[in-house]
């Protein structure tokens, strides 16, 4: 890899995990302002449920995409 390539990666990936935690932030604070006033515990039980399961789901697809950059990173330097 060339080295603005390296740069401009690693700015980007910085950049997704501010971008994801973010969004895991804004998730739980709709959930906390606009479901739990209704106190209906189902939905807020599922609520939960649904953004875990998001936020893992995101998290795993950062970590295999950061993953691969660090493997193009590695096998660009032994050429």
């Amino acid at each position: 890899m060339k080295r603005w390539q390296k740069i401009s990666g690693c700015v980007i990936f910085g950049l997704g995990a501010v971008i994801e935690l973010l969004l895991v932030c804004n998730a739980y604070l709709d959930l906390k302002y606009i479901v739990e006033p209704f106190d209906i515990q189902d939905i807020i039980e599922r609520m939960y449920l649904s953004i875990d399961s998001l936020s893992c789901a995101m998290w795993i697809n950062y970590l295999v995409a950061l993953g691969l950059f660090v493997y193009l990173w590695k096998k660009g330097g032994e050429q």
